[in-house]
């Protein structure tokens, strides 16, 4: 189960962390179908009911780190969106924090991983944004917006992230641009 609340206890959020980080370290030397939760539990020095008290499974893990990141990155947006709203800037905002644990995404990426990664930026998504929403064009507009992002962020990361977010938010914008015209044309 998710849990967006933002929790104030500086230990609970100690022992997530602790837990989170061991099972990065581990994927750095194992795959993910190979790590146990009592491997997490010893790396991390945490108690097993430490670690349930947090998380479910290790996939869960993953979910609420991947939350974690969407809620700091809404969070960023909000601050600015009275500064500065515009297409390019929440894009913008958006790589800059994903720049910022793309270190961690990488390891699910080298380990084949996309699927999980996928599944939860979808969840995590539809927890912050769309999850009551019942009309069929926002349905189908969450599912492009979420596609769209992580398929932009692992291409990114995957090409070496050469681009800065600053960049790569001015091209998704020219790309949305592009498709407002009936016969737009991509080139290189």
């Amino acid at each position: 189960m998710y849990q967006i609340v933002k929790k104030t206890n500086k230990t609970n959020l100690f022992v997530k962390k602790c837990i989170t980080e061991a099972l990065f370290a581990l994927m750095e030397k194992y795959s993910f179908e190979d790590i146990t939760i009592s491997s997490i539990i010893k790396k991390s020095g945490v108690s097993r009911m430490g670690f349930y008290r947090n998380f479910s499974s290790k996939e869960n893990v993953v979910e609420q780190f991947i939350l974690d990141k969407f809620v700091e990155t809404v969070d960023d947006i909000t601050k600015k969106r009275q500064l500065n709203f515009t297409i390019i800037n929440i894009m913008e905002s958006t790589l800059t924090n994903f720049q910022k644990f793309a270190k961690y995404i990488k390891l699910f990426l080298d380990k084949n991983l996309d699927g999980l990664l996928y599944k939860c930026y979808h969840k995590a998504y539809y927890i912050l944004y769309g999850g009551n929403k019942t009309s069929i064009i926002h349905k189908y507009s969450n599912e492009m917006f979420i596609g769209e992002l992580f398929n932009l962020e692992m291409c990114w990361l995957r090409n070496g992230m050469k681009e800065t977010p600053q960049q790569l938010a001015k091209i998704y914008y020219n790309i949305l641009k592009l498709r407002q015209n009936k016969n737009y044309e991509f080139k290189n």
